[in-house]
């Protein structure tokens, strides 16, 4: 069996130690002198293969240092390991913020529908809806309020801020009550989707 010659001269310390290992890899078992001119590299080196459990044996004249690795026929060498990609895990949905009582700037009343069409449509996996704001004006309304009960009852919590509490208590009233402050936060952070 052939010796493969290795020279580490004028490499960094990791570069030597990764030309070492792309040596071992590629030639499993095989007999390899490792030839340099560096203590550190040297200790570096052997500490590779010892971790590797291969045997070696070093000597040195003057400033070069050889690496003798023996060949090892004994050894059984495992195929490189399959990564396997995990699923990708689809990114959590955020809450929904109602903030206003109608959809864009144009008619109130079309508005209005689109927005309550998108609501009884929303996803049951949504964490919660909340009302806030202008968004209080569904309470008000047969229809928005007919629409948040409908959604409630779908298994999605119906959240209403603790200010629309105060001034629509009784149209409030079946719906979980929300902290001003986490509602803002979460805008603030980004982390609801806001209608």
């Amino acid at each position: 069996m052939d010796i493969i010659t290795l020279e580490l001269f004028d490499l960094t310390v990791s570069q030597a130690v990764i030309e070492v290992q792309r040596v071992l890899d590629e030639h499993p078992g095989s007999a390899v002198r490792i030839v340099m001119d560096d203590e550190t590299h040297r200790r570096n080196v052997v500490k590779l293969l010892d971790k590797r459990g291969r045997d070696h044996s070093a000597n040195s004249r003057g400033p070069l240092v050889t690496i003798d690795v023996k060949a090892s026929k004994n050894l059984t060498f495992l195929p490189p390991a399959v990564v396997i990609p995990a699923e990708p895990k689809p990114a959590p949905i955020p809450p929904v913020l109602v903030l206003s009582g109608a959809i864009g700037s144009g008619d109130p009343l079309t508005g209005r529908r689109l927005l309550l069409d998108i609501l009884k449509r929303a996803d049951k996996n949504i964490p919660w809806i909340g009302i806030a704001h202008d968004g209080a004006s569904l309470l008000r309304d047969a229809s928005g309020l007919k629409a948040l009960q409908g959604i409630l009852a779908s298994g999605v919590p119906v959240r209403v801020s603790r200010e629309c509490m105060m001034f629509h208590p009784d149209e409030a009233a079946g719906f979980e009550v929300m902290e001003d402050s986490e509602w803002q936060a979460l805008l603030l952070k980004g982390n609801v989707t806001k209608f």
